[in-house]
Protein backbone atom coordinates (compact mmCIF):
# COMPACT_ATOMS: atom_id res chain seq x y z
CA UNK A 1 0.00 0.00 0.00
CA UNK A 2 1.30 3.24 -1.00
CA UNK A 3 1.15 5.88 1.49
CA UNK A 4 -0.39 9.12 -0.20
CA UNK A 5 -0.59 12.32 1.02
CA UNK A 6 -2.29 15.34 -0.79
CA UNK A 7 -3.55 19.29 -0.62
CA UNK A 8 -5.34 20.90 -3.01
CA UNK A 9 -4.72 24.72 -3.48
CA UNK A 10 -7.09 26.30 -6.23
CA UNK A 11 -5.29 24.82 -9.35
CA UNK A 12 -1.97 23.97 -7.33
CA UNK A 13 -2.06 20.29 -6.03
CA UNK A 14 0.73 19.04 -4.48
CA UNK A 15 0.99 15.64 -3.35
CA UNK A 16 3.33 12.87 -1.33
CA UNK A 17 3.83 8.81 -2.68
CA UNK A 18 6.19 7.23 -0.36
CA UNK A 19 7.67 10.54 0.88
CA UNK A 20 8.13 11.70 -2.29
CA UNK A 21 6.82 15.40 -3.25
CA UNK A 22 5.27 16.30 -6.42
CA UNK A 23 3.53 19.38 -7.04
CA UNK A 24 1.32 20.26 -10.59
CA UNK A 25 0.29 23.59 -11.79
CA UNK A 26 -3.08 23.11 -13.69
CA UNK A 27 -4.53 24.61 -16.56
CA UNK A 28 -8.05 24.77 -14.61
CA UNK A 29 -9.78 23.87 -12.15
CA UNK A 30 -11.55 21.28 -13.71
CA UNK A 31 -8.34 19.62 -14.07
CA UNK A 32 -7.48 20.63 -10.65
CA UNK A 33 -10.21 18.72 -9.48
CA UNK A 34 -9.98 15.57 -11.96
CA UNK A 35 -6.28 15.36 -9.95
CA UNK A 36 -7.32 15.35 -6.47
CA UNK A 37 -10.11 13.06 -7.15
CA UNK A 38 -7.85 10.68 -8.37
CA UNK A 39 -5.30 11.15 -5.20
CA UNK A 40 -8.23 10.49 -3.05
CA UNK A 41 -9.03 7.49 -5.20
CA UNK A 42 -5.28 5.96 -5.33
CA UNK A 43 -5.60 6.66 -1.38
CA UNK A 44 -8.51 4.82 -0.51
CA UNK A 45 -7.55 1.85 -3.32
CA UNK A 46 -3.70 1.78 -3.95
CA UNK A 47 -4.06 -0.69 -6.68
CA UNK A 48 -1.52 -0.68 -9.36
CA UNK A 49 -4.10 0.53 -11.69
CA UNK A 50 -5.20 3.80 -9.63
CA UNK A 51 -1.94 4.57 -8.91
CA UNK A 52 -0.75 4.38 -12.41
CA UNK A 53 -3.31 6.56 -13.01
CA UNK A 54 -2.54 8.92 -10.99
CA UNK A 55 1.14 8.98 -11.82
CA UNK A 56 -0.29 9.38 -15.43
CA UNK A 57 -2.26 12.78 -14.66
CA UNK A 58 1.56 14.12 -12.24
CA UNK A 59 3.25 13.56 -15.32
CA UNK A 60 2.47 13.82 -19.02
CA UNK A 61 5.88 11.91 -20.16
CA UNK A 62 4.60 9.18 -17.83
CA UNK A 63 1.07 9.06 -19.40
CA UNK A 64 2.72 9.29 -22.74
CA UNK A 65 5.26 5.85 -22.25
CA UNK A 66 2.23 4.08 -20.46
CA UNK A 67 0.17 4.79 -23.78
CA UNK A 68 3.05 3.97 -25.87
CA UNK A 69 3.90 0.58 -24.01
CA UNK A 70 7.32 2.01 -22.74
CA UNK A 71 8.53 1.47 -19.20
CA UNK A 72 8.97 4.06 -16.79
CA UNK A 73 10.40 4.88 -13.73
CA UNK A 74 8.44 6.99 -10.90
CA UNK A 75 11.13 7.93 -9.20
CA UNK A 76 12.92 9.79 -12.04
CA UNK A 77 10.45 10.07 -13.86
CA UNK A 78 12.50 8.26 -16.41
CA UNK A 79 11.58 6.23 -19.39
CA UNK A 80 13.02 3.53 -21.32
CA UNK A 81 11.79 0.26 -24.05
CA UNK A 82 11.00 -2.69 -22.20
CA UNK A 83 13.85 -4.53 -21.22
CA UNK A 84 16.62 -1.49 -21.20
CA UNK A 85 18.05 1.01 -18.85
CA UNK A 86 19.22 3.45 -21.32
CA UNK A 87 16.63 6.60 -21.06
CA UNK A 88 14.43 7.38 -24.45
CA UNK A 89 14.84 11.29 -25.03
CA UNK A 90 12.12 13.51 -24.51
CA UNK A 91 11.65 14.52 -28.40
CA UNK A 92 11.50 10.33 -29.13
CA UNK A 93 8.89 9.82 -26.48
CA UNK A 94 6.32 12.77 -28.34
CA UNK A 95 7.06 11.05 -31.82
CA UNK A 96 5.92 7.77 -29.61
CA UNK A 97 2.58 9.67 -28.88
CA UNK A 98 1.77 10.75 -31.82
CA UNK A 99 1.99 7.49 -33.56
CA UNK A 100 0.19 6.14 -30.72
CA UNK A 101 -2.49 8.27 -30.94
CA UNK A 102 -2.79 8.03 -34.71
CA UNK A 103 -2.60 4.21 -34.54
CA UNK A 104 0.71 4.66 -37.47
CA UNK A 105 2.96 1.37 -36.97
CA UNK A 106 5.99 2.04 -34.97
CA UNK A 107 8.32 -0.18 -36.26
CA UNK A 108 10.94 2.33 -37.56
CA UNK A 109 10.61 4.61 -34.44
CA UNK A 110 11.53 1.21 -32.16
CA UNK A 111 14.17 -0.29 -34.24
CA UNK A 112 15.71 3.50 -34.36
CA UNK A 113 16.20 3.84 -30.76
CA UNK A 114 17.44 0.36 -30.50
CA UNK A 115 20.11 1.35 -33.27
CA UNK A 116 20.68 4.70 -31.28
CA UNK A 117 21.25 2.62 -27.64
CA UNK A 118 24.25 1.14 -29.16
CA UNK A 119 25.88 4.72 -29.74
CA UNK A 120 28.48 5.19 -26.88
CA UNK A 121 28.03 8.88 -26.80
CA UNK A 122 25.26 10.29 -24.83
CA UNK A 123 24.99 14.02 -26.48
CA UNK A 124 24.18 11.83 -30.17
CA UNK A 125 21.72 9.67 -28.42
CA UNK A 126 19.77 12.75 -26.69
CA UNK A 127 20.15 15.21 -30.17
CA UNK A 128 20.36 12.92 -33.44
CA UNK A 129 16.30 12.52 -33.44
CA UNK A 130 15.83 16.27 -33.21
CA UNK A 131 18.39 17.06 -35.62
CA UNK A 132 16.63 14.50 -38.42
CA UNK A 133 13.41 15.80 -37.42
CA UNK A 134 14.69 19.64 -38.25
CA UNK A 135 15.76 18.26 -41.79
CA UNK A 136 14.79 16.07 -44.68
CA UNK A 137 15.76 13.02 -42.84
CA UNK A 138 14.22 9.40 -43.51
CA UNK A 139 13.83 6.26 -41.47
CA UNK A 140 13.77 3.37 -43.14
CA UNK A 141 11.61 0.20 -41.31
CA UNK A 142 15.13 -0.98 -39.89
CA UNK A 143 15.53 1.65 -38.40
CA UNK A 144 18.91 2.87 -40.40
CA UNK A 145 18.57 6.39 -41.78
CA UNK A 146 18.33 8.03 -45.42
CA UNK A 147 21.39 10.57 -45.85
CA UNK A 148 23.07 11.75 -49.00
CA UNK A 149 27.30 12.38 -49.67
CA UNK A 150 28.31 14.92 -52.17
CA UNK A 151 31.33 13.53 -54.13
CA UNK A 152 33.82 13.64 -57.03
CA UNK A 153 33.90 11.47 -60.28
CA UNK A 154 36.92 9.55 -60.62
CA UNK A 155 38.31 10.74 -64.34
CA UNK A 156 38.56 7.78 -66.54
CA UNK A 157 36.46 5.27 -64.42
CA UNK A 158 33.18 6.82 -64.88
CA UNK A 159 30.75 4.26 -65.85
CA UNK A 160 27.85 5.49 -67.72
CA UNK A 161 25.84 2.40 -67.91
CA UNK A 162 26.39 1.60 -64.05
CA UNK A 163 24.93 5.17 -63.21
CA UNK A 164 22.12 4.74 -65.63
CA UNK A 165 21.26 1.56 -63.89
CA UNK A 166 21.65 2.85 -60.15
CA UNK A 167 19.60 6.01 -61.41
CA UNK A 168 16.41 4.10 -62.83
CA UNK A 169 16.55 1.34 -60.52
CA UNK A 170 15.81 4.61 -57.88
CA UNK A 171 13.32 6.01 -59.72
CA UNK A 172 11.16 3.22 -60.58
CA UNK A 173 11.04 2.20 -57.16
CA UNK A 174 10.82 5.53 -55.53
CA UNK A 175 8.52 7.60 -57.85
CA UNK A 176 6.61 5.39 -60.23
CA UNK A 177 6.29 2.71 -57.08
CA UNK A 178 7.34 -0.06 -59.26
CA UNK A 179 8.94 -3.45 -59.26
CA UNK A 180 12.51 -3.14 -61.04
CA UNK A 181 11.44 -6.75 -61.96
CA UNK A 182 9.04 -5.47 -64.57
CA UNK A 183 11.52 -3.48 -66.22
CA UNK A 184 14.68 -4.10 -68.95
CA UNK A 185 17.17 -1.78 -70.08
CA UNK A 186 17.87 -1.71 -73.58
CA UNK A 187 20.41 0.58 -75.75
CA UNK A 188 18.59 2.07 -78.65
CA UNK A 189 20.10 2.60 -82.36
CA UNK A 190 22.02 5.76 -81.42
CA UNK A 191 23.88 4.16 -78.55
CA UNK A 192 21.62 5.33 -75.42
CA UNK A 193 20.89 3.53 -72.71
CA UNK A 194 16.51 3.72 -71.85
CA UNK A 195 14.43 1.27 -70.11
CA UNK A 196 10.81 -0.24 -70.92
CA UNK A 197 8.14 -2.37 -69.42
CA UNK A 198 9.37 -6.20 -69.75
CA UNK A 199 5.95 -6.87 -71.29
CA UNK A 200 6.86 -4.34 -73.73
CA UNK A 201 9.95 -5.39 -74.80
CA UNK A 202 8.97 -9.20 -75.35
CA UNK A 203 6.44 -7.58 -77.94
CA UNK A 204 9.08 -6.26 -79.70
CA UNK A 205 10.35 -9.86 -80.74
CA UNK A 206 7.35 -10.92 -82.16
CA UNK A 207 6.28 -7.53 -84.10
CA UNK A 208 8.07 -5.82 -87.25
CA UNK A 209 8.18 -3.25 -85.43
CA UNK A 210 10.08 -4.32 -82.63
CA UNK A 211 12.70 -5.66 -85.67
CA UNK A 212 12.69 -1.91 -86.92
CA UNK A 213 13.43 -0.51 -83.45
CA UNK A 214 16.81 -1.90 -83.64
CA UNK A 215 17.24 -1.80 -79.77
CA UNK A 216 19.51 -4.43 -77.97
CA UNK A 217 18.12 -5.11 -74.94
CA UNK A 218 20.79 -5.55 -71.82
CA UNK A 219 19.21 -7.65 -69.27
CA UNK A 220 16.21 -6.99 -66.41
CA UNK A 221 16.24 -3.65 -63.98
CA UNK A 222 16.70 -5.53 -61.00
CA UNK A 223 19.31 -8.22 -62.35
CA UNK A 224 21.38 -5.74 -63.71
CA UNK A 225 21.22 -3.55 -60.58
CA UNK A 226 21.86 -6.20 -58.20
CA UNK A 227 25.14 -7.66 -60.42
CA UNK A 228 26.44 -4.09 -60.13
CA UNK A 229 27.86 -5.41 -56.22
CA UNK A 230 29.70 -8.30 -57.74
CA UNK A 231 31.22 -6.43 -60.50
CA UNK A 232 31.17 -9.80 -62.48
CA UNK A 233 30.70 -8.71 -65.99
CA UNK A 234 32.07 -6.11 -68.00
CA UNK A 235 29.06 -3.61 -68.25
CA UNK A 236 28.32 -4.48 -64.53
CA UNK A 237 31.33 -3.06 -63.27
CA UNK A 238 30.63 -1.00 -59.87
CA UNK A 239 30.02 2.84 -59.95
CA UNK A 240 33.17 4.47 -58.25
CA UNK A 241 33.90 7.69 -56.62
CA UNK A 242 36.05 9.35 -54.40
CA UNK A 243 35.96 11.55 -51.62
CA UNK A 244 35.75 15.14 -51.92
CA UNK A 245 37.70 16.94 -48.84
CA UNK A 246 39.28 13.36 -47.38
CA UNK A 247 43.05 14.79 -47.97
CA UNK A 248 45.60 12.61 -49.95
CA UNK A 249 44.95 9.67 -51.34
CA UNK A 250 41.49 10.47 -51.55
CA UNK A 251 38.86 8.00 -49.98
CA UNK A 252 37.58 5.51 -53.06
CA UNK A 253 33.68 4.97 -52.82
CA UNK A 254 31.81 1.99 -54.29
CA UNK A 255 28.07 1.71 -54.69
CA UNK A 256 26.71 -0.97 -52.46
CA UNK A 257 30.20 -1.31 -49.66
CA UNK A 258 30.14 0.36 -46.54
CA UNK A 259 32.84 3.24 -46.47
CA UNK A 260 34.05 3.19 -42.80
CA UNK A 261 36.67 5.41 -40.52
CA UNK A 262 37.99 3.60 -37.48
CA UNK A 263 35.82 5.31 -34.94
CA UNK A 264 38.45 6.29 -32.51
CA UNK A 265 40.02 8.31 -35.31
CA UNK A 266 36.60 10.67 -35.39
CA UNK A 267 36.18 13.58 -33.43
CA UNK A 268 32.49 13.53 -31.42
CA UNK A 269 33.29 17.42 -30.42
CA UNK A 270 29.64 18.72 -31.67
CA UNK A 271 31.17 22.55 -31.29
CA UNK A 272 33.65 21.47 -34.06
CA UNK A 273 32.04 22.19 -37.14
CA UNK A 274 34.30 20.29 -39.69
CA UNK A 275 36.64 18.27 -38.06
CA UNK A 276 37.96 14.03 -38.43
CA UNK A 277 34.53 11.86 -39.79
CA UNK A 278 32.75 11.09 -42.41
CA UNK A 279 30.42 13.86 -44.14
CA UNK A 280 27.03 13.23 -44.57
CA UNK A 281 23.88 15.54 -44.67
CA UNK A 282 20.53 16.56 -45.59
CA UNK A 283 19.70 18.04 -49.09
CA UNK A 284 20.62 21.64 -47.96
CA UNK A 285 24.46 20.59 -47.34
CA UNK A 286 25.08 18.14 -50.35
CA UNK A 287 23.50 20.95 -52.96
CA UNK A 288 26.06 23.07 -52.40
CA UNK A 289 28.92 20.93 -52.95
CA UNK A 290 27.06 18.41 -55.73
CA UNK A 291 26.09 20.24 -58.88
CA UNK A 292 29.21 20.46 -61.15
CA UNK A 293 30.26 17.68 -64.72
CA UNK A 294 32.15 15.98 -62.55
CA UNK A 295 30.24 15.85 -59.29
CA UNK A 296 27.87 13.48 -58.20
CA UNK A 297 25.23 12.99 -55.21
CA UNK A 298 24.91 9.58 -53.64
CA UNK A 299 22.10 8.51 -51.65
CA UNK A 300 23.70 6.70 -48.38
CA UNK A 301 22.04 4.48 -45.21
CA UNK A 302 23.58 5.49 -42.20
CA UNK A 303 23.11 3.42 -38.93
CA UNK A 304 22.52 5.80 -35.97
CA UNK A 305 25.05 3.52 -33.67
CA UNK A 306 27.63 5.02 -36.19
CA UNK A 307 26.66 8.90 -35.80
CA UNK A 308 29.91 10.35 -34.02
CA UNK A 309 28.92 13.58 -34.00
CA UNK A 310 25.98 16.69 -34.75
CA UNK A 311 27.75 19.74 -35.32
CA UNK A 312 26.29 22.76 -33.08
CA UNK A 313 26.74 25.15 -36.17
CA UNK A 314 25.67 23.69 -39.14
CA UNK A 315 22.34 21.34 -38.24
CA UNK A 316 22.67 19.88 -42.03
CA UNK A 317 24.98 17.09 -41.37
CA UNK A 318 26.59 15.31 -39.06
CA UNK A 319 29.82 13.05 -38.35
CA UNK A 320 29.76 9.29 -39.30
CA UNK A 321 32.14 6.48 -39.08
CA UNK A 322 30.27 4.71 -41.40
CA UNK A 323 27.93 4.90 -44.14
CA UNK A 324 26.45 2.52 -46.99
CA UNK A 325 26.17 4.40 -50.12
CA UNK A 326 23.16 2.80 -52.53
CA UNK A 327 22.26 4.78 -55.47
CA UNK A 328 22.85 7.93 -57.48
CA UNK A 329 20.48 10.93 -56.18
CA UNK A 330 18.26 12.33 -59.00
CA UNK A 331 17.55 15.88 -59.64
CA UNK A 332 14.04 17.76 -59.78
CA UNK A 333 14.21 21.34 -61.01
CA UNK A 334 17.95 21.55 -59.53
CA UNK A 335 17.23 19.92 -56.05
CA UNK A 336 17.79 16.29 -54.67
CA UNK A 337 14.62 14.53 -55.20
CA UNK A 338 14.51 13.19 -51.78
CA UNK A 339 14.19 9.40 -51.26
CA UNK A 340 11.08 9.43 -48.74
CA UNK A 341 10.51 5.49 -48.25
CA UNK A 342 13.31 2.67 -47.42
CA UNK A 343 14.02 -0.08 -50.63
CA UNK A 344 17.73 -1.48 -49.82
CA UNK A 345 17.61 -2.26 -46.29
CA UNK A 346 18.38 -5.84 -46.62
CA UNK A 347 21.85 -5.29 -48.56
CA UNK A 348 23.19 -3.21 -45.69
CA UNK A 349 21.52 -5.81 -42.98
CA UNK A 350 24.28 -8.81 -43.82
CA UNK A 351 26.99 -5.95 -43.41
CA UNK A 352 25.45 -4.85 -40.19
CA UNK A 353 25.03 -8.75 -38.92
CA UNK A 354 28.60 -9.41 -39.19
CA UNK A 355 29.84 -6.38 -37.27
CA UNK A 356 27.16 -7.04 -34.48
CA UNK A 357 28.61 -10.38 -34.69
CA UNK A 358 32.21 -9.37 -33.94
CA UNK A 359 31.37 -6.66 -31.66
CA UNK A 360 29.57 -9.02 -29.51
CA UNK A 361 32.42 -11.48 -29.30
CA UNK A 362 34.89 -8.60 -28.65
CA UNK A 363 32.80 -7.46 -25.90
CA UNK A 364 32.53 -11.05 -24.62
CA UNK A 365 36.08 -12.11 -24.60
CA UNK A 366 37.23 -8.26 -22.81
CA UNK A 367 34.47 -7.29 -20.73
CA UNK A 368 35.53 -3.52 -22.97
CA UNK A 369 33.01 -0.84 -23.94
CA UNK A 370 32.18 -0.24 -27.16
CA UNK A 371 34.66 1.84 -28.87
CA UNK A 372 34.60 5.75 -28.71
CA UNK A 373 35.57 8.78 -30.95
CA UNK A 374 38.26 11.43 -29.89
CA UNK A 375 36.02 13.86 -27.54
CA UNK A 376 33.40 11.43 -26.97
CA UNK A 377 31.76 11.64 -23.14
CA UNK A 378 32.77 8.40 -21.49
CA UNK A 379 30.50 5.43 -21.67
CA UNK A 380 28.85 5.11 -17.90
CA UNK A 381 26.22 2.40 -18.78
CA UNK A 382 27.09 -1.48 -17.14
CA UNK A 383 28.48 -4.05 -19.46
CA UNK A 384 25.70 -6.25 -19.30
CA UNK A 385 23.27 -3.45 -20.81
CA UNK A 386 25.51 -2.95 -23.91
CA UNK A 387 25.37 -6.94 -24.51
CA UNK A 388 21.75 -6.87 -24.44
CA UNK A 389 21.34 -4.54 -26.59
CA UNK A 390 24.12 -5.81 -29.21
CA UNK A 391 22.15 -9.15 -28.80
CA UNK A 392 18.72 -7.57 -29.08
CA UNK A 393 19.69 -6.42 -32.74
CA UNK A 394 20.97 -9.33 -33.66
CA UNK A 395 18.03 -11.33 -33.56
CA UNK A 396 15.98 -8.73 -34.58
CA UNK A 397 17.96 -8.50 -38.24
CA UNK A 398 18.83 -12.55 -38.43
Amino acid sequence: MKNIQAVRIGNVVNVSIDGKLQKKNCGSPEEANDLFKAILKAKENGSDANIKALRCLLSEKLRIAYLAGLETDPETNEVFLAGFNTPVPATLIEVFKEYNENGYPVDAIINFWKLLMINPDVRVRESLFSFITTHDFVLTDAGYMLVYKAVDRIEGKKNPFAEFVSNRYLHVRKTWKESAKSYVVYKDSVGEFNITKLKTAEGWKSTKYGNEKNVEVLGNLNDLYESMFDGSEENDAPVVYESMYSGAPKMIIELGKPVKQERKACDANPSQDCSNGLHVGATKYVETFGSGSNKAVLVCLVNPANVVAVPDYDHSKMRVCEYFPFAVATYVDGKIDIVEQAYYEDDYKTYEEAELEEQIALVKANELPIATAQNAEKEVRPMSELMKMLESRLVDIE
